[in-house]
């Protein structure tokens, strides 16, 4: 059998070489098992659980097995770690600072946790299970079981542990960029997070693009939060954008930011692009918005809360689409006359008694067919414009 110190070397030296260069972390366990099992670790199943800082998820599970060389990947949403499953399982205990866990399955084996009852029905014979650590001292878990006789030798659990100290660090650079991904797509949207991202941060950078433009407001919310508990109103508002974004990014529609009872998105054009066919998205999520309101205010008059009104203004023309602010606060979004006017548009939505408003360049763009409600002057606009609604 080789030297220890000889097998670390070589697992060493392919994460040195190698570990840095996987995009993913799923990319990197997988590579690192199939580069054990060369090595004569008879890994069979390895599974890795990291934390993550995500407004939806709370730990990531990547799951690589032998037998299809392949890793899977589950989401953790938050409360899971109240479950059942996670208060009974070897993970929570390294997570609170157990240092290592081995349970030996052959036999007759005590099976304290139910994850061995699962995996000893499968042909797995022992299972180990270690902290990964961050340099922040974040504590994360990765487990190892075999099918092999007799289970891990004293050799392969000592390169086991070695593993471990090594994959932190790594494992660590690529959670950083996740939670960065993650963070960016929240809160600016996944467009404009990766152009962040991707170096689109001084102040003042921008380019002019064409794109539809999208204003919608919540009506009578002045009254609502003046006499209303404070969740009531945050419920109110949550309610109100969910039901306005779900459309928007379902048609490829961009929410840039949430201007408090307001939202501001932009269906871009592109080069070349498809202009009708981006319009009719944009229309087609504003369709959408006013039944999902429709179903939503069904459900509040059920619990006993007051309806929610609203107004949409859809627009396509120019815009500046960059970085604005103060040099330590900016604000990556779009202005311009485009949006100044799908703004004054939108106000005009309870006057005219329509909830979705459409200026004549979007009504041009997107084919006619539309109800004109005349010209109307609009605060900073020079001449009146001619407003449209859907038919």
């Amino acid at each position: 059998m080789e030297h220890l110190e000889d097998l670390h070397n070589r697992l060493a030296d392919w994460l040195l070489r190698k570990g840095h260069t996987r995009k993913t972390a799923r990319s990197l366990l997988g590579g690192f098992c199939r580069r054990a099992v060369e090595q004569r670790i008879p890994l069979w199943r390895s599974t890795l659980v990291m934390s993550t800082l995500h407004p939806l998820e709370r730990a990531a599970v990547l799951v690589w097995r032998a037998d299809t060389d392949r890793t899977e990947e589950y989401r953790l949403q938050h409360g899971s770690e109240t479950s059942t499953q996670y208060q009974n399982s070897p993970i929570k205990r390294v997570f609170e600072g157990e240092s290592e866990i081995r349970r030996r399955l052959e036999g007759d084996a005590p099976l304290d946790f139910p994850i061995l009852a699962d995996i000893k029905a499968e042909g797995a014979t022992d299972y180990f299970v270690l902290p990964v650590i961050y340099g922040d001292g974040t504590r994360n878990a990765v487990t190892f079981a075999t099918k092999e006789a007799g289970g891990f030798s004293a050799t392969c659990l000592e390169e086991l542990r070695h593993a471990a100290r090594m994959l932190g660090p790594i494992f660590e650079l690529q959670t950083m960029r996740s939670i960065a991904l993650n963070l960016v797509d929240t809160y600016l949207g996944p467009r404009t997070g990766r152009r962040v991202l991707d170096g689109a941060i001084t102040r003042g950078s921008g380019e002019a693009i064409r794109a539809v433009v999208w204003m919608c407001d919540l009506r009578g919310f002045t009254a609502l939060s003046a006499g209303a508990a404070p969740e009531t109103v945050i419920g109110a508002l949550n309610d109100f954008f969910d039901t306005m974004a779900a459309p928007v990014e379902r048609h490829r529609g961009e929410i840039l930011k949430f201007i408090g009872d307001a939202m501001l998105a932009i269906f871009p054009l592109g080069e070349g692009g498809n202009i009708s066919g981006i319009c009719g998205g944009a229309l087609a999520a504003a369709i959408e918005a006013e039944s999902a309101m429709a179903q939503l205010n069904a459900r509040r008059a059920e619990a006993g809360a007051s309806a929610l009104d609203f107004g949409i203004a859809l627009h396509v023309g120019e815009v500046t689409y960059g970085n604005i602010g103060a040099p330590r606060r900016l604000d990556f979004t779009v202005i311009g006359r485009a949006v100044n006017l799908a703004s004054r548009i939108e106000s005009l939505s309870a006057p005219l008694g329509r909830r979705v408003l459409l200026s004549a360049d979007f009504a041009r763009a997107a084919g006619g067919g539309f109800d004109s409600l005349g010209r109307h002057a609009l605060k900073g606009i020079a001449e009146p414009q001619e407003i449209f609604a859907p038919a």
